[in-house]
C-alpha cells in the first residue's frame, strides 16, 4: 500500500471514529434531557407546581469533552428552600454503561450515587441504574420510587445531625 492510500484509509478510519462520537454525543445528551424532564414533569410536577420544589440547572465543572460540555447541565433540586439534591453528568468513558450522572445531595458529594445508562440489549433502547457502590451485584432501575426512597433515606440522616 502506497502512501495515498494510507492516507485514504486514515482519513476513512478518522471519519467513522467522528461519526460514531457524534451519535454518541447525541444519545447521551438526548437521555441526560430525557430523565431531567421525566423529573422534573412526571415525577416531581406537582412539587414544583406547589413550590415545595425548585428546579435550577447550572453548568458544568467539567466534561469529557467540549461538546457534552455546553449541552448537558447539572441538574439542582431544591427541597423546602434548603436541602439540595444535584444530577451531575459525568460523561459517556464509564466500563460497563453507556454514561454516568452522579447523585448527591449538596454539601455531601462523598455520599455520592451512580445513575448509569444502560443500552437495552432486546430493544436498543436504554434505562438508567443506580449504583451505591462498587460491590453492588443486583440492578436497580432508577424510577420515581427508587429516586424518592433515595431522597427519604437522606433526609432522615440529615435530620439526626
Amino acid at each position: 500500500m502506497g502512501f495515498r492510500e494510507k492516507l485514504v484509509k486514515l482519513s476513512e478510519i478518522n471519519q467513522y471514529r467522528a461519526d460514531q462520537l457524534e451519535t454518541v454525543r447525541e444519545t447521551w445528551i438526548r437521555e441526560v434531557k430525557a430523565l431531567y424532564k421525566a423529573i422534573t414533569d412526571d415525577w416531581f410536577g406537582e412539587y414544583v407546581e406547589q413550590g415545595y420544589v425548585t428546579v435550577e440547572y447550572r453548568e458544568l465543572q467539567y466534561a469529557e469533552s467540549e461538546d457534552i460540555f455546553m449541552y448537558t447541565r447539572i441538574m439542582v433540586l431544591n427541597f423546602g428552600g434548603g436541602v439540595s439534591a444535584v444530577l451531575e453528568p459525568i460523561g459517556t468513558n464509564v466500563i460497563g454503561a453507556f454514561g454516568k450522572i452522579e447523585l448527591y445531595l449538596r454539601g455531601h458529594k462523598d455520599k455520592k450515587i451512580s445513575l448509569l445508562l444502560v443500552r437495552e440489549e432486546e430493544t436498543g433502547g436504554f434505562h438508567w441504574e443506580v449504583w451505591k457502590g462498587r460491590r453492588q451485584r443486583e440492578q436497580i432501575l432508577f424510577d420515581r420510587k427508587i429516586f424518592e426512597k433515595i431522597l427519604e433515606e437522606w433526609l432522615e440522616r440529615l435530620a439526626k445531625v
